[in-house]
């Protein structure tokens, strides 16, 4: 396995900064996020922040976002949703040029004015375009990633969503195992999804809590890790393990290593 660390968690606003501090903890790649305004919007940014990765050694597993959080994929306004796809084609420019093979993309928001089913067409729809767009690409794979975002509750029905998708071009799984912890279990999930899986992000999962402070540190909630390694290791899974989880409050910059010597002993002992 690989490790990284997105966006989320790093320790220090400037990107140059994180991308020497995380490599000196050891780490093989960070997953930065494009948001709103951000350097990863400036061709000569990104191609800096590209110098500088190789330069420490790092990889880019992935690029994610959370601007389709804003611009959904199945938003009722036709200009939302083309929106959403242009900002999934500019992540697959930034993916070219930071030598990343995956975009991380949210498919859907079901709510009341988005019931499931419309939700569901709609998501294809958006995502058809974006991986269509990334067949122009060499090797980038336009990956869904399961969230809280009441869509694609089943491993059934992720896997069918993806194998419909990916009859368009390059599409696979995002998996992450902490968001899935709220209505199954992670080690089945990945059991149905097999090979679809192209990344995965780790955080961990309190049951006993029913809001969105459940999530914590990997080995500090309720996952079975033991199980999700075995799970992981009989499809042939041995890429990225990207971490999603905030820096600590205090002292942020602890978290990156303990963070990464917890998963060495998960996946690596």
């Amino acid at each position: 396995m690989r490790f990284a660390l997105n966006q989320m968690g790093f320790p220090h606003d400037d990107l140059a900064q994180t991308v020497d501090f995380l490599a000196d903890a050891g780490y093989d790649g960070f997953e930065p996020n494009l948001v709103p305004d951000g350097p990863l919007w400036d061709d000569e940014a990104v191609a800096s922040l590209a110098d500088q990765a190789a330069d420490a050694g790092l990889d880019v597993p992935a690029i994610s976002t959370t601007m389709h959080w804003d611009a959904p994929l199945s938003s009722p306004d036709p200009e939302v949703r083309e929106r959403g796809i242009e900002i999934g084609e500019r992540m697959l420019a930034v993916a070219d040029a930071l030598d990343a093979g995956a975009v991380l993309i949210v498919p859907a928001l079901v709510t009341e004015d988005t019931p499931y089913d419309v939700a569901y067409e709609r998501a294809l729809a958006g995502v058809e375009a974006i991986a269509d767009a990334a067949s122009d690409y060499d090797g980038i794979t336009v990956a869904v990633e399961n969230v809280w975002n009441d869509f694609l509750l089943s491993p059934l029905e992720f896997r069918e969503f993806v194998d419909e998708a990916a009859e368009v071009g390059p599409v696979g799984a995002y998996f992450d195992v902490g968001n899935v912890r709220r209505f199954g279990h992670p080690d089945q999930w990945i059991d149905i999804l097999g090979d679809r899986i192209e990344r995965v992000h780790v955080k961990d999962y309190q049951t006993d809590i029913d809001t969105i402070d459940a999530f914590t540190y990997p080995l500090q909630g309720d996952l079975n890790w033991d199980a999700i390694d075995r799970a992981l290791a009989a499809i042939g899974y041995d890429d990225w393990i990207t971490a999603e989880v905030p820096p600590y409050e205090s002292h942020p910059e602890q978290m990156p290593p303990q963070l990464l010597a917890n998963l060495q002993t998960v996946f690596e002992e």
